[in-house]
């Protein structure tokens, strides 16, 4: 298989392991009572990564229009897990950052999941979690070497 061939198979198999997650993990209910959808998650978790983020900028790194995340950050902030601060390099905008509530929220969900897939890593044997881990850290290598060249850091994406 070449190297094209591998990273189309990759993929799916990546694909194919969400579309099952939900169904590997006994905690999908305290999930559920968060009532935030996708796009609301999706910047929490951009807010999460960088620390703050104009407007602007969260539609930018989504590749929608500044106008299609306004709705979604007015819900955040209404909910509390946002927050808005002027922005002193320009007036006319504003900061978003994350809550302390915001905070906790991101870390209860990433707990749920590491929970969730540390119990179905439990089931793998030996050679497997070490073929996996060995490819795991190339990839971890590949993407800090992205960040440190300036490209985008890792965004939960829309499926």
């Amino acid at each position: 298989m070449n190297k094209n061939e591998n990273i189309d198979v990759l993929l799916e198999l990546m694909g194919q392991m969400m579309n099952y997650h939900p169904l590997m993990s006994e905690n999908v209910q305290p999930w559920l009572h968060l009532e935030l959808t996708r796009e609301q998650l999706r910047v929490i978790f951009l807010l999460a990564c960088k620390g703050e983020a104009s407007p602007g900028e969260v539609a930018e790194a989504f590749g929608v229009p500044k106008a299609n995340v306004t709705s979604v950050i007015d819900r955040l902030v209404g909910k509390g897990l946002v927050s808005r601060r002027e922005n002193t390099e320009d007036r006319r905008g504003y900061i978003l950052s994350l809550t302390k509530e915001g905070e906790n929220q991101v870390e209860q969900l990433r707990t749920l999941g590491i929970d969730s897939f540390k119990r179905v890593l439990e089931r793998m044997d030996k050679a497997g979690l070490e073929s996996l881990r060995s490819g795991l850290e190339a990839l971890i290598t590949v993407i800090k070497e992205g960040e440190e060249a300036g490209e985008c850091k890792s965004i939960p994406a829309s499926g």
